[in-house]
């Protein structure tokens, strides 16, 4: 009788039924996580449009401008972004504070991104030196973007005046021109590193700065 009821229960946890109900699946589960995620989700992202929108109207504006005419106006509209800036901190810290850090399963790539690039614009360093502790042990297991990881690292960097990893800060001015930052770690292996993290190459990331920003003016020239 033992050897009977064995053998049915076997073949009854190998029916499809049983086994879907045993083992949710996976796309159902992070469809399920993404849902009860929904207003996380709208408040980070709908925040970083609005960083976006701001710096590019401010840059719209500027970068063709000559540099004399170009502070004249970014000082305003920088002083404005800062405000925002610091809201959108407090709204991102208390996000985190009851929800955890956005994670790609359970939110999106552009969700975790978009935390990333409010943290990067914050003005708490404390509060960034907590968001890249966050993402670090993430970026290992695919939740959190390797070069958003490598941006905010960089940040830190120039802040502590140590190296820069892979050089997407306090890039130098020559000739008008965005040229390779000074303050590097290893810098002949700069590319394999950026590589590695998803960055593009340091020529096409130069060249980026070049047109979203217009004529660099080396620090000793500026006002």
């Amino acid at each position: 009788m033992k050897s009977i009821c064995v053998t049915i229960l076997a073949v009854l946890s190998s029916a499809p039924a049983l086994t879907a109900f045993a083992r949710p699946d996976p796309t159902v589960e992070r469809v399920r996580a993404i849902a009860e995620r929904a207003e996380v989700i709208e408040d980070i992202v709908g925040m970083a449009g609005v960083d976006q929108a701001l710096r590019t109207a401010m840059l719209d504006a500027t970068s063709k401008l000559p540099p004399e005419q170009r502070d004249a106006i970014m000082k305003p509209a920088g002083a404005l972004i800062d405000t925002q800036d610091r809201l959108h901190t407090q709204r991102l810290k208390a996000i985190i504070a009851a929800h955890g850090w956005p994670k790609i399963s359970e939110t999106s790539r552009r969700t975790s991104a978009a935390a990333v690039t409010l943290a990067n614009h914050s003005s708490d360093l404390a509060f960034q030196r907590q968001v890249l502790a966050l993402i670090e042990p993430l970026v290992a297991t695919h939740e959190a973007l390797p070069d958003d990881y490598a941006t905010l690292y960089d940040r830190l960097a120039t802040v502590d005046k140590r190296p820069q990893r892979y050089g997407t800060q306090g890039t130098t001015c020559k000739d008008g021109k965005y040229a390779v930052p000074t303050d590097l770690e290893a810098p002949e292996g700069l590319e394999a590193r950026r590589s590695a993290v998803g960055l593009q190459p340091m020529a096409e990331y130069l060249a980026a700065l070049d047109q979203m920003y217009g004529t660099c003016v080396p620090p000793d020239d500026r006002p």
